[in-house]
């Protein structure tokens, strides 16, 4: 939810949809038994395209979280009602990821 004066970066956006987008693939990539191999992670030693998709969703939801806190922050907003918004936006969060959970659980 972009804030009064917030501007969104359109890189962040295409960066996290990317990466949403690789997380999807790389965890259903079809048939198991005939995998592409750079969507396999790699065994011990190695790096494939697979195993960069995590570092780079928690990159880019630490640059969402300064992007959104910090100038807000640096504009004199109170301390405690910036940890309160990222406190329920996390629950919600939370809570959403479980529902969801609950509801697949029951309806499978």
């Amino acid at each position: 939810m972009a804030h009064a004066g917030v501007q969104r970066l359109a890189s962040v956006d295409a960066l996290r949809g990317l990466t949403v987008a690789a997380m999807l693939l790389v965890n259903n990539p079809g048939d198991w038994g005939h995998v592409y191999a750079p969507l396999l992670h790699a065994d011990w030693q190695g790096c494939t395209p697979t195993d960069l998709v995590f570092p780079f969703f928690l990159a880019i939801v630490g640059v969402s979280i300064a992007l959104g806190v910090v100038p807000r922050a640096e504009a004199g907003g109170d301390r405690a009602v910036l940890m309160r918004a990222v406190a329920v936006r996390a629950l919600r969060i939370l809570g959403l990821g479980l529902l969801l959970h609950l509801l697949a659980w029951w309806w499978l």
